[in-house]
């Protein structure tokens, strides 16, 4: 029989049993990369009624498991996927669902990965427990039960988990995971477990602070900022943090993992972020990703994503860094995959044997008919050798097509100043995590000494000369309208001795007795930093910059005194003494509304526009790395 006849029997089964299995046919994008590939035959059987996710996984996992060497343990690994995946395994593939599984490409609630090194591999499946209605909520309290199955079946400890569950309970419902779990498959020992959270479950905008703070409570209270100011040293809107990982073990070698989401990277950036770990080797990031994703030099997209471990007796700076491409997203299909991994295993001396054994034994497709069965490679180093890990997409839902081009070159933010200044409010600096520290610990009056003489360093003593310099050159009278109302109210509107500067120093004069004892000239360096920061953006560059420097000032001066302000409330200081925090706290709220005017009018200049989100997102940047530094300088 030949194609046109094979093709012709497809549609009259399709015909026949549609009012049946309607929900259960093949999406026609797979229909048609399958049937391009030249596999009618396995298209046919696929069109029947599905076989149940369970059935599905267990099919595939044994395939990888004997072509990866792990024959041995076939039976045990396959009851052991199945005793953990009840929650969802006996649903049908393609069963219409409201929650999308983020554990692989295609929606599937598992993800299998190898993990290859010169000597050894290591078989992985990831998994999502799900409720019966699932959601972010149901998912978690189902990832509950899975933990407690977990802990009475297999030697595994939960103590630290216990320690932090409370800062990942999900309250965010835009959140794409609440908890997953993650299996380890060895030859020679028994199996292990994982457990991955999602810093964002709460709220976007705090996610840096639950990693902080979850660092702190598992005793790796200096972590922080070698975080920070090293592997996530481009700010918060350009470095996410993204997962919050714990290997499920008390042993001494029983990682903390956090794991970064880098937007819009070079080879470069993501060198430096890496280069936080102790098993960091110069130049492995970027011959990675030129092996990886040729040509290619930004992760525009989809991002790249660094992972950095500690283990008892870290603390400063982790053992481990690995580098996570999404290689599907930078290639035309995953035959191109294929060659870049054949080409990169046989010149570092990895196996590639056992990885071209595991793809064949994985596919029922021709790997050029579509992109996408590899979702990310990795690599690290473990003690010097390069290991390398596969993250292979079940495509039990679907095939995506064959890209025509695989390199992507770096876009513009399309966000409009209007909506930056939306994401600024939301995303407000008071959830730093050297700010939220400040707030969750017994107040500290030193801490607060310290962080007000930096901010009269940084930003008091030259803010109405930064200010007036954009006033005198921006050409727009409605924004300079603006701009000089608020000057004015710095100056004290004409009264010397309302003059925000004098108040300050009123301010600063008022909490002498809470002075560092320990302080030296050195420790003013942060607030000096941010200074020459915000000269460059408000003198040496485009006037707009500078607008949008003082739009962006504005919005965290609310946010940071309405911070504060609190803090000084703990105490016994007589309010009269911080006069200046109290008259802010009224005035920066106006001025923050100023902020959203002064957007709306640059709305009207496309030039302007541009210079002023630029000059924004320096701040913001700069801001960020004021507070890094006061975070080392009073809590490590």
């Amino acid at each position: 029989m030949d194609n046109a006849e094979n093709i012709s029997t497809v549609e009259k089964q399709i015909g026949s049993s549609k009012n049946i299995y309607s929900s259960e046919i093949l999406p026609l994008e797979k229909h048609q990369s399958i049937e391009k590939s030249g596999q009618i035959g396995f298209d046919v059987e696929r069109l029947l009624p599905k076989q149940t996710y369970i059935e599905c996984g267990v099919e595939k996992l044994t395939a990888l498991v004997n072509a990866v060497g792990l024959g041995g343990q076939v039976d045990r690994i396959t009851e052991i996927f199945q005793n953990l995946t009840t929650s969802w395994g006996d649903r049908r593939v393609g069963e219409t669902s409201t929650w999308k599984s983020d554990v692989s490409d295609d929606c599937a609630p598992f993800e299998f990965s190898l993990a290859l090194a010169p000597d050894r591999a290591e078989l992985r499946v990831l998994i999502e427990a799900q409720g019966t209605a699932p959601d972010l909520y149901t998912n978690w309290q189902a990832g509950l039960e899975l933990n407690k199955y977990i802990a009475q079946h297999f030697n595994v400890s939960l103590d630290r988990f216990e320690q932090i569950a409370d800062l990942y309970t999900p309250a965010n419902p835009e959140a794409k995971f609440s908890m997953w779990h993650a299996i380890c498959f060895y030859p020679d020992k028994e199996p292990s477990f994982k457990l991955y959270l999602n810093p964002q479950a709460q709220q976007p905008s705090r996610a840096a602070a639950i990693v902080e703070e979850s660092l702190v409570r598992l005793g790796f209270t200096h972590a922080w900022p070698t975080l920070a100011e090293t592997a996530a040293q481009r700010g918060p809107d350009k470095d996410e943090f993204v997962y919050f990982s714990l290997d499920l073990a008390a042993d001494t070698q029983a990682r903390v993992k956090v794991y970064i989401r880098h937007q819009d990277a070079t080879p470069a950036a993501l060198e430096s972020a890496l280069s936080a770990a102790r098993n960091y080797v110069p130049g492995d990031a970027i011959e990675f990703c030129k092996a990886m994703a040729p040509g290619q030099t930004s992760f525009t997209a989809k991002s790249a994503i660094s992972a950095f471990s500690w283990v008892v007796g870290d603390d400063a700076i982790p053992s481990s860094s690995t580098l996570h491409l999404p290689i599907s997203n930078y290639a035309t299909d995953d035959r191109a995959v294929c060659d870049r991994l054949d080409l990169y295993f046989i010149e570092r001396g990895l196996p590639v044997s056992t990885y071209n054994s595991a793809i064949t034994a994985l596919t029922n497709r021709k790997l050029e008919a579509g992109i996408g069965m590899h979702s990310y490679t990795s690599l690290r180093r473990d003690k010097q050798q390069r290991r390398v890990t596969l993250y292979l997409n079940p495509e039990v839902n679907a095939v995506r097509p064959p890209r025509k081009m695989s390199t992507v070159q770096p876009a513009q933010s399309s966000r409009s100043l209007a909506e930056m200044v939306h994401y600024y409010e939301e995303y407000t600096v008071a959830h730093h995590p050297f700010l939220q520290r400040l707030q969750r610990e017994e107040v500290n009056p030193a801490h607060i000494w310290l962080l007000f003489m930096n901010v009269r360093e940084g930003v008091v003593t030259h803010f109405t000369r930064l200010l007036a310099n954009v006033v005198g050159r921006v050409d727009d009278e409605r924004i300079r309208c603006i701009l000089t109302k608020q000057l004015n109210e710095e100056l004290g509107n004409g009264n010397i001795n309302a003059v925000h500067r004098k108040l300050f120093d009123r301010l600063i004069s008022g909490i002498d007795a809470w002075r560092m004892a320990s302080f030296t000239e050195e420790m003013l360096i942060p607030g000096r930093e941010y200074s020459q920061n915000l000269e460059a953006i408000y003198v040496d560059l485009d006037c707009y910059e500078g607008v949008g420097a003082a739009i962006l000032m504005e919005i965290h001066g609310k946010q940071f005194d309405l911070c504060l302000g609190q803090e000084f409330r703990k105490t016994n200081i007589e309010l009269s003494k911080i006069a200046w925090l109290t008259m802010h706290e009224e005035i920066e709220i106006d001025h923050a509304d100023e902020a959203l005017i002064l957007a709306r009018f640059l709305a009207d200049s496309a030039p302007g526009t541009l210079a002023a989100k630029q000059g924004a997102e320096k701040t913001r940047i700069a801001s960020w790395k004021f507070l890094d530094r006061l975070y080392r300088l009073c809590f490590c």
